[in-house]
């Protein structure tokens, strides 16, 4: 399965239009980039995950969507919980919710963050319907539970993962070479299937020059194989960043792209 991550550094025009093309093109989700600002180019405008994600949702019809990953270092578990309510219910149940423990030191800067694995276990609670503050309602209106998925990159991260996610998603690390990333990937995966009782979904992040070395959207077969090699080490789907050509500096690789997803 082939999802996009959408990096909110564009205007809305321009960032819906971005939407429309991917659900247009038949990819699964359409994340959003949760950071106060752009972590690899602060001096770019941003605009908010969760601003966006409604908007999106009211301005679509088909495609999932949801942040990849909603930073819990921005917002306490009771804002978080409600703001992927109301999407839920403005997309009409198309949310998938995304957590992580943040990593960029601007996102630290705006306050303590709650410990992740508090923070993972009260969303769980309110997506199972329980009441996770006095007053505050459950989730019990929806009619379906909304879909966790964690990302994971140590062991204790990845034992969470494997107690509460639906989909576990790693983005590898950065400038890890080709084979570093495979071997780490698999690694990663041995270890959440250690530590579960169930089959967790698997997920990568890739196709940035931050995070992918190879440069897979030269061909729809080098994206193949690339894939293919994943797959093989346990990955079952695939988020790529979109869209890939600026990242590149190859226009050619957002026309790669089109022809891998509709292939």
């Amino acid at each position: 399965m082939i999802h996009a991550l959408l990096i909110p550094n564009a205007g809305w025009t321009e960032l819906l239009a971005r939407a429309r093309r991917l659900e247009d093109m038949g990819v699964a989700t359409v994340w959003v980039d949760d950071h106060v600002l752009n972590p690899a180019h602060p001096e770019q405008p941003w605009l908010d995950a969760w601003s966006l994600l409604p908007a999106i949702a009211a301005s679509t019809s088909r495609i999932r969507l949801g942040p990849l990953v909603a930073n819990g270092v921005l917002r306490s578990p009771a804002m978080l919980v409600r703001q992927a309510l109301s999407v839920a219910h403005i997309s009409d149940g198309r949310l998938d919710l995304g957590l992580g423990a943040g990593y960029a030191a601007a996102d630290h800067a705006t306050g303590d963050a709650t410990p992740f694995a508090d923070l993972v276990s009260t969303v769980d609670d309110a997506l199972k319907g329980e009441p996770i503050l006095d007053g505050f309602p459950s989730l019990a209106p929806l009619e379906h539970r909304i879909p966790l998925t964690i990302a994971a990159h140590g062991r204790k991260a990845l034992r969470l993962a494997a107690t509460y996610a639906d989909r576990w998603v790693s983005y590898g690390g950065f400038g890890l070479a080709t084979d570093e990333l495979l071997t780490l990937t698999r690694e990663r995966v041995g270890i959440l299937e250690e530590a579960g009782t169930r089959r967790v979904t698997r997920m990568l992040l890739a196709g940035s020059p931050a995070v992918t070395a190879e440069p897979i959207w030269q061909s729809v077969d080098a994206a193949e194989d690339f894939v293919g090699r994943y797959r093989a080490a346990g990955i079952d789907e695939f988020t790529f960043y979109y869209p890939p050509g600026p990242m590149w500096s190859d226009p050619q690789a957002d026309r790669v792209f089109e022809d891998y997803v509709t292939s």
